[in-house]
């Protein structure tokens, strides 16, 4: 089954026939612009499992804040598009910096509901390889960055913030996490925290929660999902693996399609025992 995009709104949707679901899906900065090209296999593969893609372009921008609550009106638009019913599911998925914009919309959630604004409650998602940006990693002009920030006019909410607002949220236990054992931007899982933001997802969600986080790290490097199909392998931008990557020695996709499958699972509520007294 092909996969084909149409524009929607902002974003570029693949309409399954058949969906068993629907994933909105951020990538990060720059790769992120264009999603159904730098992410057209993993996207692929996605699609062919039975889920709808909505590819966000990635939007450049210091207020993130505004950003993320931006994805929940696409999220609105392009469901009411395809006509699709409240029942079927919505998966949030993202890389690199794109992830921020999720775990912003689901540290957001619990204050919306009670303001009844729109929010991602029961909506699971995945963070592949989290990056939580601040100004200078947005702004990599040496000196800038802090000017910035002093004129208040840098990253907001900051990294610090950020974490605030996840350590201080109730939510998270719809998530998912993969890392790469090679990533020199997002980190790995035995970092310390203050040098790894995937060390610091794990350290605050996998315990923390009603329920574990979900998470595996698999070699690679932070571009792992970044790729598309030449033939039988991935031309891709991991230099560890070389240029072209066979699809069979791929972990990532596999790995995805299961978590999605298990937070989906998180979702279906547990069966209640009824007792029978005699």
């Amino acid at each position: 089954m092909s996969i084909q995009f149409k524009p929607i709104s902002y974003s570029w949707v693949a309409k399954n026939p058949n969906p068993i679901g629907i994933v909105q899906f951020i990538g990060g900065a720059l790769y992120g612009t264009l999603p159904t090209f730098s992410y057209r296999y993993f996207l692929r593969t996605l699609f062919e499992a039975g889920y709808t893609i909505i590819a966000v372009p990635f939007q450049f921008g210091l207020n993130h804040g505004e950003i993320a609550k931006g994805l929940l009106d696409e999220r609105d638009r392009i469901r009411q598009a395809l006509g699709y019913p409240e029942t079927l599911k919505h998966f949030w998925v993202g890389h690199s910096l794109g992830c921020k914009y999720i775990a912003l919309l689901e540290a957001y959630s619990g204050q919306a509901i009670a303001q009844g604004k729109k929010s991602i409650i029961d909506e699971p998602s995945l963070l592949i390889a989290p990056d939580i940006s601040d100004t200078k990693d947005a702004v990599p002009i040496p000196g800038l960055a802090p000017l910035l920030d002093s004129w208040g006019i840098g990253v907001r909410p900051t990294k610090k913030e950020t974490q605030d607002l996840i350590r201080n949220s109730g939510l998270f236990n719809l998530t998912a996490l993969i890392s790469f054992d090679k990533d020199t931007i997002a980190g790995t899982k035995d970092e310390p925290i203050d040098k790894s933001d995937v060390a610091w997802f794990i350290n605050e969600l996998e315990y923390k929660r009603n329920k574990p986080l979900l998470r595996k790290e698999i070699p690679g490097g932070h571009r792992e999902p970044i790729g598309i199909m030449l033939g039988d392998s991935l031309v891709d931008t991991n230099p560890f693996d070389g240029i072209l990557e066979p699809i069979e020695k791929r972990q990532l996709e596999p790995l995805a399609l299961q978590f999605l499958a298990e937070l989906a699972q998180r979702l279906t509520p547990e069966p209640t025992t009824l007792l029978v007294c005699a």
